[in-house]
């Protein structure tokens, strides 16, 4: 059996954070986005986890995504009728990179996510348009990959961005299992 062995920093967050990234993705495809409920429950746990990663040190890049996001979310919370919730979640320092990594990564994701809330009928959800309008900042996701192609796969600072990426992933996955999901928060 041939064993995979990355190349670079980016091969290896892409191989190495794969089953955190499919657990949160299948934790976020319970949301139903399409309903008020489903798509508060949705807004808050980015809320949740960028407020998180918001007291980190960041790239100036990610600080702009990440001020963004979290503002058009509370927006589309309260045209929901909602309130953002406060994140209890805690995180130790992180490297910058894994910060990227999650962030900008989950601008591509949005994309599709996008698609699903873009089937919604109700008004207020057909109204609480904010986050899925965000620019995509395809830029900072062409600059980490450009950083991450060039880096070594191994070592310790490898290590730790790989580490902190996971630990970034888990964050992501306790703001979405945080709310006390009403009917019509997540697909049954």
């Amino acid at each position: 059996m041939t064993t995979f062995t990355p190349t670079s920093l980016r091969a290896r967050l892409r191989a190495d954070t794969r089953l955190a990234h499919e657990r949160l993705d299948e934790e976020v495809s319970k949301f139903n986005l399409t309903t008020p409920d489903g798509f508060s429950s949705f807004l808050n746990m980015q809320f949740c986890a960028l407020q998180t990663l918001s007291v980190l040190d960041r790239s100036a890049k990610a600080d702009v995504v990440i001020s963004d996001l979290v503002e058009r979310a509370a927006l589309d919370l309260g045209k929901l009728g909602s309130s953002p919730r406060k994140s209890s979640a805690t995180i130790e320092p992180v490297h910058p990179l894994a910060i990227e990594y999650a962030v900008a990564g989950s601008r591509l994701g949005s994309q599709l996510l996008k698609k699903r809330w873009e089937a919604a009928s109700h008004p207020k959800v057909r109204r609480a348009n904010a986050y899925f309008s965000a620019p995509s900042h395809i830029d900072m996701w062409a600059s980490f990959c450009d950083t991450t192609e060039a880096m070594q796969a191994t070592g310790p600072l490898a290590d730790r961005i790989v580490r902190d990426a996971d630990r970034i992933f888990h964050i992501y996955r306790e703001c979405a299992r945080a709310p006390l999901l009403t009917k019509g928060a997540i697909d049954a």
